[in-house]
């Protein structure tokens, strides 16, 4: 299959060095020191127990070279969607299916709504993944799940087609009829995690053992829960139990994204997860005064520090 990576960060470069690897014809849209490095090194991926190179790399800044695609993967930053929107078009043919894998609950949305007439899927993933160095992805720990479907109603035969590719490369992929549900309950254990991590300034081990962080935490968590069903989403009964479950099986020196963003001064992703929150719980007259608080306090260093 031709797949085109937007966003060749590192979870676009561990999928799209996967099904590379895999023998699927990936081309990666990238810029930079990471073309540079992916033109003359190649892609290596690093994982626990393995590690490998895909070498050559097709890897290119202009995407009127590379398309159209079947497939595109696009993983950039969800504040990147809209600078991204024009190299999208240029990969974008009749039959090109778009999966986003972006933070926040509308970016299928926004694709379809940019693009009329494209074929858009809704997708997240959970896996962790750092670039220690351009070229280099690193994901660390067991690969965790990547959930993609329809946007609206049951999977279909197009699904379950890139769903064979992304096993075939060792992918963890799984379909769901209801990606409403996945896509705002990821939204709950990544506004929280990244959301208390970033205010606190503390990895997540400490901010869930101490009672007073625990608590906002929480907090945040039934604030996206209650909005979510004002919008019509119905999370499972036990969705703040399961987000505490899974965090309770983190390392406790873990750093979301978003704290690491905000120390390295980095733009953070703050519209897409806790300002979709605060904008939709005042559409729905639902309080939301713990992700306000958090939005608030970051909201000014949000755009990250100048070069």
């Amino acid at each position: 299959m031709r797949i085109a990576v937007l966003g060749a960060g590192a979870i676009g470069c561990f999928y799209g060095g996967l099904l590379a690897h895999a023998g699927e014809d990936v081309v990666f849209i990238a810029r930079g020191r990471q073309l540079a490095a992916l033109r003359a090194e190649g892609l290596e991926v690093l994982r626990d127990e393995e590690r490998f190179t895909v070498r050559p790399v097709q890897a290119t800044d202009d995407p009127a070279t590379a398309g159209p695609a079947e497939l595109v993967l696009l993983t950039t930053k969800a504040y990147h969607l809209e600078s991204v929107l024009p190299a999208l078009r240029a990969l974008v043919g009749p039959g090109t299916l778009v999966l986003p894998l972006l933070n926040g609950v509308d970016a299928a949305e926004r694709v379809a709504q940019a693009l009329p007439g494209a074929q858009v899927l809704a997708g997240l993933t959970y896996v962790p993944a750092n670039r220690p160095r351009p070229g280099v992805v690193h994901q660390p720990g067991p690969q965790r799940r990547f959930i993609f479907g329809e946007v609206r109603g049951p999977v279909t035969e197009r699904c379950q087609r890139v769903l064979a590719v992304l096993r075939g490369a060792g992918i963890r992929a799984e379909t769901s009829d209801v990606m409403a549900r996945e896509l705002w309950s990821k939204l709950m254990l990544v506004a929280a995690n990244g959301g208390v991590c970033a205010v606190t300034g503390s990895p997540i081990g400490p901010v869930m053992t101490d009672p007073d962080t625990r608590a906002l935490y929480v907090a945040c968590c039934r604030e996206v829960g209650a909005v979510a069903a004002a919008c019509g989403v119905a999370l499972e009964p036990d969705a703040v139990a399961h987000t505490l479950a899974h965090v309770e099986v983190t390392p406790g020196e873990m750093r979301p994204s978003m704290l690491q963003d905000l120390e390295a001064g980095h733009p953070l992703e703050l519209e897409a997860m806790h300002g979709t929150v605060v904008r939709l719980g005042r559409e729905h007259g639902v309080p939301v005064p713990i992700t306000t608080f958090i939005y608030a306090a970051l909201k000014l260093r949000a755009g990250g520090r100048p070069a």
